[in-house]
């Protein structure tokens, strides 16, 4: 695309300079004409080769020739005929300059004021006049192809302009009887060349607006393709974020369905087993039912055995029933009684528990006690130095109270393991 747009800008570069050297022209030709001295009202233009003899078929023939020349500028100057194209032209032929002699310069040359040139002048004046109506009358159009680039010109030409070119001998009031000699076909050649060069200026003009178009809609396809381009990327980066949500949202439904599966699976493998160990355990309660029921058959026989045949030791067998129920509430009495020991015992260990906790604190405030001896000791130590024999025996006998005590403690404390029936 930056490429086409160098492509267009080029052309459009190119078509500017083409219009600088079209202006260029214009301009010389301009100061030619303004140096070009002017002819007498009623004579006809002055041409410094031509001849001093006027002929009217060589001037009907010139001035058939610069009409078609004014009808070819018109036709090529603009897409709409205008009123100073004939003039234009006119003034561009009369500053053309003379390639032969200058030695009929002079402004009393016997053609410039004979009556029959004077009277063809007029005549010519008058058909160009009717011939320049007739060209402002006739349509030009033009069709530009887009396709390609290039333009195709279409002019309808006039019935008078048809006429000039069928007869190219007629007599021109602009150049004279110069088209009989060299000049004049010089001046026909550089004419033509001018006109060939305008129309490719013309068309050069016209491939250029095209292609400023062109480029003008190429660079608004480009802005909306880019504005497309830019939405597009929007909606792919948005897209992109949903699909990466719905990316982690599949990862965690996988991960759950997975997770699921595993669950089925074990649920499943748990059902077997369920399954194996109930019709293990309905096979061995079938099996557990059919035994009792056998055993329960066997027992109702040996029961219907030994009361048929047993009645008479009924009372006996009361009598040891009562002796067992006696047996028994003994032994529920006996077990009662049990409970009263446990719990006397345990209310016994309970209190041996609170004299075990207050012997810790009786021994924690003897280390107290302890420890406050030996600050004193240690804050006394002056006296101690001078009594020391005193003090010695002093705190041998504290000492030995002490281990007497701390003896008791630790005896009182495993009471349990020095006497058997303490706990």
């Amino acid at each position: 695309m930056r490429s086409r747009l160098q492509k267009y800008r080029k052309s459009h570069g190119s078509s500017k300079s083409i219009d600088i050297s079209i202006n260029s022209t214009d301009k010389d030709l301009g100061d030619a004409t303004r140096q070009t001295p002017a002819s007498q009202p009623g004579e006809p233009p002055y041409l410094p080769n031509a001849p001093s003899t006027p002929s009217p078929t060589t001037a009907i023939t010139s001035s058939r020739s610069v009409n078609r020349l004014q009808n070819n500028h018109a036709t090529l100057s603009s897409p709409t005929p205008s009123s100073h194209a004939t003039p234009t032209m006119v003034q561009t032929i009369r500053t053309v300059p003379s390639f032969g002699d200058p030695s009929d310069t002079s402004s009393d040359a016997p053609s410039r004021t004979s009556p029959f040139s004077s009277s063809v002048n007029s005549n010519a004046s008058r058909i160009t006049m009717s011939s320049s109506h007739q060209e402002r009358a006739s349509d030009v159009r033009y069709s530009s192809q887009t396709s390609n680039g290039d333009a195709t010109i279409r002019a309808m030409v006039s019935p008078m302009r048809q006429e000039s070119e069928e007869n190219p001998g007629a007599w021109d009031s602009t150049i004279g009887k110069a088209g009989l000699g060299k000049t004049g076909r010089v001046i026909n050649k550089l004419v033509s060349d001018n006109d060939a060069l305008k129309r490719e200026i013309q068309l050069e003009r016209l491939r250029a607006d095209e292609a400023k178009r062109e480029a003008k809609v190429a660079e608004e396809r480009m802005e909306r393709m880019i504005g497309e381009h830019e939405s597009q990327l929007l909606e792919a980066s948005v897209t992109k974020t949903l699909l990466a949500r719905k990316e982690r949202q599949v990862e965690t439904l996988m991960w759950a369905v997975g997770h699921e599966k595993q669950r089925a699976a074990e649920a499943l493998e748990r059902e077997s087993n369920w399954r194996a160990e109930m019709e293990k355990t309905r096979v061995a309660t079938t099996r557990q039912v059919e035994e009792a029921n056998t055993y329960a058959a066997l027992m109702e026989g040996r029961y219907n055995a030994i009361s048929s045949h047993w009645r008479e030791q009924g009372e006996e067998v009361k009598r040891v029933h009562r002796k067992l129920r006696g047996e028994m509430d003994d032994l529920v009495a006996e077990r009662r009684r049990d409970d009263e020991k446990i719990s006397t015992l345990q209310e016994l260990c309970d209190q041996q528990d609170g004299n075990i906790r207050e012997l810790k604190r009786q021994r924690d405030e003897m280390e107290a006690k302890f420890e406050e001896y030996k600050r004193q000791q240690e804050e006394a130590l002056s006296d101690i130095k001078t009594h020391a024999a005193e003090r010695e025996a002093e705190q041998e006998r504290m000492l030995q109270e002490t281990r007497d005590v701390l003896n008791k403690l630790k005896w009182a404390l495993n009471v349990k393991e020095n006497v058997k029936d303490a706990g």
